[in-house]
Formats: C-alpha cells, sequence, structure tokens
C-alpha cells in the first residue's frame, strides 16, 4: 500500500511541478492570462457609430476605401486580421487606459491568437471540463458546487468556460516557448550553475516520515494543524522515503520541508489529498551533473523567463505585418 500510494504521490508532484514551470511565468507585455471581453470577438464598422457614418458619407475622388461597414469599422489589420474603431474604444473604456496602450493590448492579443493557431494548440471541451473538475476540486467542493458558487456570484458558466479555455492556450503556448528555451540553454552555463550551487544537489538519502491522506482537504487541514488528534476521514502511516535516485523536482518537496513540519497539502489523485510530516532526514548524496541538468535547465528559463517571452513577442511583433488604416 505504502510504495504504490508514493508511486501515485510522485507522479502527481512531478505533473504539479510541470505545470508549475508552466504556469507562473508572468505574461509578456500586451499579452493577458485572462480573456478581455473586448479583443474575444472580432467586431465590423456596424457597432461603430463613427464607422457608420463613414459608410454612409459619399467616397470622395481619389478615396480608395471602400463603402462598407466592414472595411470603414477597421482602424488595424494584423497580418490581415481586423482590429475595429469599436474594440479600441472598448479597450480604452473598459481598462482605463490609454488609446496607444488600448491599441498595444489588442495587437498583443491577436498575435497571442495568432501563434495559437500557427502551433496547433487545440483546447477541446473535454479538457476544460477537467480542468474546472480539478478547480472545483482544488476549492473542496464537487462540480455541481462549484456551478452553484459560480451562479451565486453571478458568473455566466459558458463565459466562464471560454475564458478558462482561453487561459489553457494561453498555458500552452507560453509552454512551447519556455520549453524551446530549456532546450538552448547551453551545457557550460547548467554547468556553472551546477557548480555554484552544489547545496541544491545536496540532498538526504532518506526521509522518514508520517503520511497523512484524506479525500477531504478540510479534514486534512484540521489534522496538520491538531496532529496528536484523530480526524475521522484521515488516514496515516509512517513511510520511509529514498531521496538518492529521485528526480530533482520531486526531491525538492521534501528537502525544502524542514523536520517537524509538514509538506504542502497536495492533491495525489482519485480524489485524495496527502500531506508528509517529516521525522527525520538521514544520510547525505549528491545528485550527479547529467541527472541535474533538465532541473537546472529549467531553473535558469525560469530566471529570465520575463525576458525570453517579452523577446520572443516582441520578434513576432516586428515581423508582422500591421497596417494602420485609421487612428
Amino acid at each position: 500500500m505504502g510504495k504504490n500510494f508514493f508511486s501515485l504521490f510522485l507522479f502527481c508532484v512531478c505533473f504539479l511541478a510541470f505545470l508549475q514551470a508552466q504556469n507562473t511565468p508572468q505574461n509578456p507585455k500586451g499579452i493577458q492570462a485572462t480573456k478581455s471581453t473586448n479583443g474575444a470577438k472580432q467586431t465590423n464598422g456596424a457597432n461603430s457609430t463613427k464607422g457608420t457614418q463613414n459608410a454612409q458619407a459619399p467616397k470622395k475622388q481619389g478615396d480608395k476605401r471602400e463603402d462598407s461597414n466592414i472595411i470603414a469599422g477597421i482602424a488595424i489589420t494584423v497580418n490581415g486580421d481586423p482590429i475595429t474603431l469599436y474594440q479600441i474604444q472598448q479597450m480604452e473604456k473598459n481598462s482605463k487606459v490609454s488609446k496607444q496602450k488600448a491599441i498595444d493590448i489588442l495587437i498583443a492579443q491577436a498575435l497571442k491568437a495568432q501563434e495559437i493557431k500557427r502551433l496547433h494548440i487545440q483546447v477541446d471541451d473535454a479538457r476544460v471540463e477537467q480542468e474546472i473538475e480539478n478547480i472545483a476540486k482544488h476549492n473542496g467542493m464537487d462540480r455541481d458546487s462549484f456551478m452553484s458558487a459560480l451562479m451565486n456570484q453571478g458568473i455566466n458558466y459558458t463565459k466562464y468556460k471560454d475564458d478558462l479555455k482561453e487561459q489553457i492556450e494561453t498555458q500552452e503556448l507560453l509552454r512551447n516557448v519556455l520549453l524551446s528555451s530549456v532546450n538552448t540553454a547551453g551545457e557550460s552555463e547548467m554547468r556553472t550553475y551546477y557548480d555554484k550551487h552544489k547545496e541544491e544537489f545536496t540532498i538526504p538519502k532518506e526521509v522518514h516520515t508520517i503520511r497523512y491522506v484524506s479525500k477531504d482537504p478540510e479534514a486534512l487541514k484540521k489534522a496538520i494543524q491538531n496532529p496528536m488528534m484523530k480526524i475521522t476521514g484521515v488516514d496515516t502511516g509512517e513511510e520511509k522515503i529514498s531521496l538518492d535516485s529521485l528526480n530533482p523536482q520531486v526531491a525538492q518537496v521534501f528537502i525544502q520541508t524542514p523536520k517537524s513540519n509538514f509538506t504542502p497539502i497536495l492533491n495525489a489523485g482519485e480524489g485524495s489529498y496527502v500531506s508528509f510530516f517529516i521525522k527525520d532526514k538521514v544520510g547525505e548524496a549528491q545528485i550527479p551533473f547529467e541527472q541535474a541538468k533538465n532541473f537546472i535547465a529549467q531553473k535558469l528559463v525560469e530566471s529570465s523567463q520575463e525576458r525570453i517571452l517579452d523577446e520572443y513577442f516582441e520578434k513576432i511583433r516586428i515581423k508582422a505585418k500591421i497596417n494602420i488604416i485609421r487612428e
């Protein structure tokens, strides 16, 4: 039981560490992780009073603009995709930013959407529903209770799903960018980091723990706060965990938790939550460089992720065909 459970736990910790590497980067300037109601849908000139008036006015001699509501409402095109006067006005109003800042945001959103399409990043309904399940569990609710909570806060469920889908697409895009940078991290740079931070790769050979498991995260929190009490719904058991052959990301959970303390509560899968009380750390081992390389590459990317993302999207913007039709 202990061995099987710990294998499951290691899988979950690896998954959480991987997600953290994806989710924690700050968004590049102008790129929003959450959906903007202004940039979500392309609108035509019929939604803009100014655009409609322009469309109805007689064409002046030498004016090559077409007398069309759609064309008249377009202010900018980004690689052929339109940004309308109405979108700019709404972005200014809702985000309380200058006109130029609103334009920059909308251009960035257009470039982001184009990159998602170019990289064939697709998020289906099943994945969105699974993410909703995960969010509900993280908040100690089932799906129905979570939906009720959204409704009670006046949040439209369909819009919530659309927003969440766009967040996942954005996370996948940023993950692609950052992982490509991980792959280009130089061997000498990684070796230098390893030599200067040997303490990060010195780990106990074994950690003696008490495992606390429950399907109710609130009950587990109560058990952690009152470890001498027997809490209904919380199972405990002693477990010795060997760390010298573990992936550094996994080992860090135990290394960073001091003796006589609990690890963070983690989702162990299948509706269970787990935390480990660290009784003792025994022995000492050095993680070899070859085993630590991926971890080091990730650390190097994390330390400069904002710069990496800014440079990536700046290159895309420079290459983009941005046509200013009217301001």
